[in-house]
């Protein structure tokens, strides 16, 4: 880009050869009138050539000051332009504020208000089985072991198995259970298309110890008929990146055009914590069926069943 003191200095160097042409005409008619009339020459010319030096010396000095100011001015834009271009973006972002939502669309405090949860606990869906999975808790007398035991083996339910599906975050709201393996039977609120499913653990920066070995690595969602079901579907087996987002989503890798009113969650591994598995929120997302599209369904089912007899 051409700056207006550029043009300013060119315009000097052409009224500096300017001023030089004139003085060497004025010299040279001053020599030829001299050799003519000398006296008239010494009495008249000298005067009118030092009245136009001195013209030409404010006309360059006017040129200097002018140019110096503008240069001030550029000096004084140049510093206000950041500053305009941070208020520029800041306005642009507010006047736009769904390019934000488009560039983000997995925001981490407004996740469960872009896509449903069908295994949510205020919604209706429980935590039903856990297999043989043993809680980690830090036990503060034998009786309260005891008594943990017992209600282990008797309801086959981990106490704190439940908050996985609960609405919460922070530190220390999780699932713990002893090792690495574990799992957990979730009845959903209904019967679901399952589409997909939502994984969540605290981020590295807002745990206590600065790391996260206990977050869970491979783990698989399975649909279930029936609570013990032999032959439950497999939806497929993911892996949590720790590295990654707090909530990451998987597509479920094999669909089925069958609804399910049960899911279990495997977990196989962690990230090397030789204790205990932390699960913090399992989402389980898709379509759910109505009661008249489930009976359709069934009747379809019993057709086919009669036509393979």
């Amino acid at each position: 880009m051409d700056y207006p003191f550029e043009h300013e200095s060119c315009f000097r160097q052409v009224f500096r050869t300017f001023v030089c042409v004139v003085l060497s005409l004025l010299l040279g008619l001053q020599v030829y009138s001299y050799f003519l009339d000398p006296q008239e020459a010494l009495e008249g010319d000298f005067t009118d050539i030092k009245y136009m030096v001195m013209q030409l010396t404010r006309g360059l000095s006017e040129v200097n000051r002018k140019h110096e100011s503008l240069q001030g001015e550029m000096e004084r834009i140049s510093e206000a332009l950041p500053a305009v271009a941070a208020a520029a973006g800041r306005a642009k972002d507010a006047l736009e504020p769904s390019r934000r939502s488009v560039r983000h669309p997995l925001d981490v405090y407004d996740y469960d208000r872009q896509m449903a949860d069908y295994a949510l606990e205020t919604a209706g869906a429980r935590v039903v089985d856990t297999g043989e999975t043993l809680e980690h808790i830090v036990y503060e007398s034998p009786v309260s072991w005891v008594l943990h035991m017992i209600s282990s083996i008797l309801c086959r339910e981990c106490p704190g198995a439940s908050t996985i599906i609960r609405p919460g975050n922070l530190p220390g709201e999780c699932w713990a259970f002893r090792g690495s393996r574990g799992e957990a039977t979730i009845r959903l609120l209904g019967t679901v298309h399952v589409h997909g499913l939502s994984l969540e653990h605290i981020p590295a920066h807002i745990s206590a110890t600065g790391e996260i070995s206990s977050a869970p690595r491979l783990f698989q969602l399975e649909g279930l008929e029936f609570r013990g079901d032999p032959y439950p579907h497999d939806f497929g087996t993911f892996e949590y990146d720790k590295n990654g987002k707090p909530i990451q989503y998987y597509e479920v890798l094999q669909s089925s055009s069958k609804g399910f009113n049960l899911v279990r969650l495997k977990v196989y591994s962690n990230w090397g914590h030789t204790v205990y598995t932390c699960v913090y929120r399992v989402r389980v997302h898709g379509e759910l069926i109505s009661d008249q599209a489930r009976s359709t369904a069934q009747v379809n089912d019993d057709d086919l069943r009669i036509e393979n007899e």
